[in-house]
């Protein structure tokens, strides 16, 4: 259970849990509290789906909040055994839940009197109702009576209206109910009326009436029904009430453990006995056996984030054949997917631009994540051994289980040759449909794993496996006009498209980039992607941030030429990138290339060309991103290709224009920059926080869109081409604009402390007013109206002059 979020929420009362306040609602967040790790293990592999709420993640308390069971339909399941079967579910909970208290009481008084009853014919239809005209059962219909009288005065708490309750009338429904206890014929009804009695004495107040109550009404009753661990959380929510802290851990652990019915209420109540500070020791000590202990310990063990293999060697020495116990195991191997395999795949191929960003990747520093790899590996392997030993006794409820979890296990650090004989050790048994699964997905990670190039005869003998793996992604999906959407994020079906969109994005895109296919890389990406969220797609990112023009070129024709293999094709027919988009791309990587004859080629064939609201030859004193008020000038890649063509024609043809023509081509080269007017003639996407910076691995295009340095070149050349002062002077102080850009800006995540950055940042600006062009500009064009006027405009050229 995630404690670095449960300290952090916030607490109100409610009334999931029996008169314990235990409502956290989280407060903020930002991430998937089920997809911010690399995970390829199905949480819903164990046989006892009922502990779903305690699957694992680390950033919320409970993975579902939800109870697994109903209570008020187990309550009906149990007076349709009463009836003897006879009558159908819906007939029982219409009667027992929802009609009102008066028509049940006109026909107990028919039963009573043997009077005609006057009942709507909704009630004296129900089936319930014909149960008890024929058995004429005046104790089961008396306790129903009393029930309806008690239940306004039990209700929960509101937690933002609470409930006002009547002292005086709870207390004579108490004393009503003592009697009638006492008068009841069977230990049914003794149960019943008990556990009514201590419900009423809890709200009340009344705890210590209610310890009593439980302890001489409920106790010694050998009757079975959930109302016996329900019985007793009220008394454990009474000791928590009266500070009896352990006294109520303990009660809660039990009650947890009787029944499925409110595991989840019993679960915060245990959570909020247990004093943080004390020793486990002193709660273990009030058990009363070897399984009491491990039943208290499986609670412990839900409440800790990390990996905790001695709490789950102590629980399988005291009960091998827990319910709990695969639930348990799940939430270990799910924790190092998140503290071992998450980090260990993020620095196999922290180089690469491809893959998940997930929550991890920037939660910790790379000296913290080798740090914790190394922390992590050891304990890992002595889990995996532990698993391989009790799988091999078998007293556990699911041997089967084991082994695959060990595999998992053995996988994640890398140990294939184990891995694969436990994989095979695991087939040898009878496996259940969800852990036949969980088979094939382990073995698919390591058939990968152990290749050690990815070649098309393997791609042949991996794809059965991946289209088995597409089909359980798309299972649970459902298609709307914006894009596929997925079930809830915590069910099982989001999952399996997690599972499948990790295999493609963070295991084979990454080998396919690692063997230098970005072909491949591509679509292994857009396929993890074909069945996710409408939405921002790594991609097409990809592909718009790390390809050039001949590998966009290279792509084209194979998507074009279709002459895939059948892996290939699977590929390619479920995929978000279309040739299309490769198109497009081409034309813009001819663009950011400055090949404005092949941009053109490839432009003019688009159906439809994209409209950019902006003037790419505007001459601006200073950076804009936003478009001009008053600017009404639009245009397209293809206009802008052919009007730099025209002008790189003119500055050779047209010699007594040149520098003009030279001019414009500057400005249309800084204008499609990072700083420029029209960024997204080349681009898609501008981040506010970029700028002043070269990224590391930038490629040869994002070096230009960062620096303007060939737009420098072309205003140097137009300042070369020109006699008039006033000219050369604007040339001068582009020239300047442009190279400020080429001095790096410290970034504050790059430094261990504030300070260096600090005196980091003092030096880049002096730097930054310090330009190299500046004295130049004022020395040889200090008496020009171009530069009296960019005195007035510029503060950085004026902190230079006035230095």
């Amino acid at each position: 259970m995630s404690w670095k979020v449960f300290t952090a929420v916030c607490s109100i009362i409610s009334a999931a849990l029996i008169s314990v306040p235990q409502n956290i609602i989280g407060c903020g967040g930002g991430i998937d509290p089920y997809d911010y790790y690399i995970s390829f293990f199905n949480q819903y592999a164990t046989s006892q789906i009922r502990y779903r709420p305690f699957f694992y993640t680390n950033e919320l308390f409970l993975f579902d909040y939800n109870e697994p069971v109903n209570t008020q339909e187990t309550l009906v399941k149990e007076w349709v055994s009463f009836t003897g079967n006879t009558v159908p579910e819906k007939d029982v909970r219409a009667f027992i839940m929802k009609f009102p208290a008066k028509d049940i009481h006109t026909l107990y008084y028919h039963i009573e009197r043997k009077t005609p009853p006057t009942l709507p014919d909704s009630i004296s239809r129900n089936g319930m109702s014909q149960f008890f005209l024929k058995k004429k059962d005046l104790e089961a219909l008396g306790y129903i009576l009393y029930a309806k009288k008690v239940e306004p005065h039990v209700l929960p708490t509101d937690e933002w209206e609470p409930v006002t309750r009547d002292s005086i009338t709870m207390d004579k429904l108490i004393k009503n109910g003592l009697q009638l206890y006492k008068v009841a014929k069977t230990d049914l009804f003794r149960l019943k009326y008990g556990y009514q009695i201590v419900r009423l004495a809890h709200y009340n107040n009344h705890y210590q009436d209610a310890i009593r109550y439980y302890d001489e009404l409920v106790a010694g009753n050998p009757e079975k029904s959930i109302l016996q661990p329900m019985s007793l959380a009220l008394k454990a929510g009474a000791l928590f009430r009266l500070k009896q802290h352990k006294e109520s851990a303990y009660l809660f652990s039990k009650a947890f453990h009787m029944s499925p019915v409110k595991i989840v209420s019993n679960y915060y109540g245990f959570n909020w006995a247990v004093v943080k500070e004390a020793d486990r020791a002193s709660y273990l000590s009030l058990c009363g056996n070897d399984r009491e202990k491990a039943e208290m310990l499986s609670l412990f063990a839900l409440q800790t984030p990390e990996p905790d293999l001695n709490t789950l060697k102590s629980i399988y020495r005291l009960w091998p054949s827990a319910d709990i116990f695969s639930t348990l195991v799940v939430r270990e191997i799910n924790k190092y997917e998140e503290d071992y395999l998450t980090p260990r795949m993020s620095k196999e191929y922290e180089d690469q631009l491809n893959g998940i960003y997930y929550y991890y990747y920037y939660y910790y520093t790379p000296a913290e994540r080798d740090s914790l790899l190394h922390i992590r590996q050891e304990p890992l392997r002595d889990f995996v051994n532990f698993l391989q030993h009790i799988a091999t006794e078998k007293k556990v409820k699911d041997p089967a289980l084991m082994y695959l979890a060990a595999a998992h296990g053995a996988y994640m650090l890398k140990d294939f040759a184990t891995a694969r004989s436990l994989l095979t050790k695991a087939g040898q048994m009878s496996l259940s449909p969800r852990l036949k699964d969980q088979w094939m997905l382990t073995n698919l990670l390591v058939t990968i794993s152990q290749q050690e190039v990815i070649d098309a005869a393997f791609e042949a003998n991996i794809l059965p496996s991946i289209k088995w793996l597409y089909e359980k992604a798309s299972e649970g999906t459902r298609r709307t006009s914006e894009g596929v959407l997925l079930h809830e994020s915590n069910s099982e079906p989001a999952q399996w498209y997690r599972f499948y969109r990790n295999l493609m994005m963070d295991v084979l895109a990454k080998r396919y980039e690692a063997q230098g296919d970005r072909v491949k890389t591509l679509l292994a990406m857009g396929s993890s992607e074909s069945l996710g969220i409408a939405g921002y797609k790594s991609a097409i990112s990809y592909l718009r941030n790390s390809f050039d023009s001949p590998q966009a070129e290279k792509l084209y024709d194979f998507l074009s030429g279709k002459q895939f293999t059948p892996y290939e094709a699977f590929l390619v027919a479920n995929n978000t990138i279309k040739l299309a988009d490769v198109q497009e791309f081409v034309g813009t990587a001819y663009l950011r290339e400055y090949h404005y004859d092949k941009a053109v080629s490839w432009l003019q064939q688009l159906p439809q060309q994209r409209i950019i609201e902006k003037n790419p030859f505007i001459d601006l004193w200073f950076d804009r991103e936003e478009r001009l008020p008053g600017d009404t000038v639009t245009t397209t890649q293809l206009a802008y290709a052919l009007e730099m063509k025209k002008l790189h024609e003119l500055a050779k043809t047209d010699k007594a224009n040149a520098a003009q023509h030279l001019y414009k081509i500057a400005l249309g080269l800084y204008n499609v920059t990072y700083y420029g007017y029209a960024w997204n003639l080349v681009e898609y996407f501008r981040s506010g926080s970029d700028g002043y910076f070269v990224p590391p691995n930038a490629t040869p295009f994002q070096r230009e869109y960062y620096t303007a340095a060939t737009a420098e070149s072309y205003f140097k050349k137009a300042l070369e081409a020109s006699a008039d002062p006033e000219f050369k002077a604007k040339c001068l102080f582009m020239m300047a604009r442009c190279s400020q850009k080429q001095v790096a800006k410290p970034r504050y995540g790059d430094y261990a402390d504030y300070d260096t950055y600090e005196k980091l940042t003092d030096r880049y600006y002096f730097d930054f007013m310090n330009n190299k062009y500046y004295s130049l500009l004022k020395s040889q064009y200090g008496q020009t109206a171009f530069y009296k006027e960019a005195l007035t405009r510029c503060s950085y050229l004026r902190d230079f002059v006035g230095k």
